[in-house]
């Protein structure tokens, strides 16, 4: 793993001193983009410049719509906003952004809430037979992340199933592009998306990270998401870690055997956290042929698509 860029290392020692400091609203610039982030928030760290993390969601929409002219984008997690607004930046877009966090629901509502071209749903996603008369309530981390617990003293948020999600929001219909970051309920949630959109057969890009994952479904086996969505159709993958590099172009068939490496090695080990993955349809020639030009700097050795 090749050492921190100087300009990693001053944004790392930024967070430092952020993080031992009072929590305000400020406003930054990322990559060209200004919004209100929480000054301990991460994202000025991730996305710094030379990194590329985020550009994979950026160009899968680019990409998808240069060939069909305009995106339908939902966003699950969507935090600050700060996806949304990348996106934005570069695509003509229409955006529905699930986000049940209060505290992020603040940013998120300052940073898109005016724009006429974005939805908001306030709301925990679950899938279409969950009881959203049960309770989960948000626990915050320390860089500007969160994720859901089950709670039961009454302090739950509000719940919306996938079914109720395209009913009160009927332009996510003709959704091309679907963004999930809900560490760790991503393999619980992705595959009842692939199900519930299945019409318009979006390009699916989420999170893959074993560990959390078994601690926010500990009755899922984390590999078997791979299984489910080849059953949807979803045969082709390409993957990186969650820093952006990319990593391979393979089928959705292998990612059993090849996501070992998240349980074999450390991150230290490994030189990275976890994967983000994009899946896409065997009937969707845009969606694959978005797969094969995100992947296309791997290298002739590196295995690609099956198509």
């Amino acid at each position: 793993m090749a050492p921190p860029s100087f300009d990693a290392l001053v944004a790392r020692l930024r967070l430092a001193v952020n993080v031992r400091l009072p929590d305000k609203p400020v406003r930054r610039t990322v990559r060209g983009v200004e919004m209100l982030l929480p000054r301990r928030h991460g994202l000025p760290v991730f996305a710094r410049p030379g990194s590329p993390y985020a550009e994979n969601l950026i160009d899968l929409a680019r990409i998808i719509a240069e060939e069909e002219g305009r995106l339908c984008l939902l966003d699950i997690g969507a935090n600050v906003g700060d996806s949304a607004l990348f996106v934005l930046d570069q695509v003509d877009a229409y955006v529905v952004c699930v986000e049940p966090d209060p505290e992020w629901l603040t940013y998120l509502e300052e940073n898109v809430g005016s724009l006429d071209h974005v939805a908001i749903e306030p709301s925990v996603l679950v899938g279409p037979d969950a009881d959203t008369s049960s309770t989960l309530a948000i626990v915050h981390e320390s860089v500007g992340t969160s994720h859901v617990e089950r709670v039961s003293d009454g302090t739950g948020l509000p719940m919306i199933t996938t079914t109720e999600l395209l009913a009160r929001h009927p332009r996510l219909a003709d959704v091309r592009l679907v963004k999930s970051d809900t560490d760790g309920y991503d393999v619980m949630l992705v595959p009842a998306l692939a199900e519930a959109f299945l019409a318009s057969r979006p390009v699916l890009f989420f999170e893959f990270d074993p560990r959390p994952t078994r601690e926010a479904t500990p009755e899922l086996v984390p590999n078997d998401i791979w299984d489910v969505l080849v059953g949807f159709g979803y045969e082709d993958a390409v993957v990186w870690d969650n820093g952006g590099n990319l990593l391979g172009a393979w089928p959705t068939a292998e990612l059993t055997q090849r996501s070992a490496v998240l349980d074999d090695l450390t991150p230290k080990e490994r030189g990275y956290g976890f994967w983000d993955v994009a899946v896409a349809h065997k009937d969707d020639p845009v969606g694959l042929r978005t797969l094969a030009e995100v992947s296309r700097t791997l290298p002739a050795t590196e295995p690609q698509q099956s198509r």
